[in-house]
């Protein structure tokens, strides 16, 4: 089976890992581009795998915006709460990245920056690492319609 956290280290070697970075020069706005839809990837699949694996909710029911959404719900502990806003921050992130070209200035000057790409993995990796400790039982009813 694949492990998504794989893709940590694909980002991480886009915009911090010097070598690999200087590799592709001239390529700046590619590798943060590409860079926020691996960390943003790394991070959801394994929320859905964590919840799917605790839970027994089905992938189907685990798309995108309802596991951001859903994670945000009043319902859920505040640490699930700021997990899913990160998600939907890096999901927004990612969807700039990977489908527009023509961005106002200000995302613009985001799709080009290594250091908030940096941020946003460092932000992945240490959501990562406090998936097993989070309740997530709250917001499954939310997320599998057949409870």
């Amino acid at each position: 089976m694949f492990e998504p956290a794989q893709f940590l280290t694909v980002a991480r070697g886009l915009v911090i890992e010097r070598g690999l970075a200087n590799a592709f020069r001239g390529t700046g706005a590619a590798r943060v581009r590409t860079a926020y839809g691996r960390a943003y990837y790394a991070l959801y699949l394994l929320v859905r795998n964590e919840i799917e694996r605790r839970h027994h909710v089905r992938p189907r029911w685990l798309h995108h915006g309802a596991v951001y959404t859903h994670l945000q719900s009043p319902r859920a502990g505040e640490q699930v709460r700021s997990l899913g806003r990160e998600l939907q921050r890096m999901y927004t992130l990612r969807q700039k990245a990977d489908y527009e070209l023509d961005l106002l200035p200000e995302w613009e000057a985001q799709m080009e920056d290594e250091e908030l790409a940096a941020d946003l993995i460092a932000a992945a990796a240490s959501w990562v690492a406090r998936l097993p400790a989070l309740d997530f039982s709250p917001v499954i009813p939310l997320l599998d319609p057949l409870r």
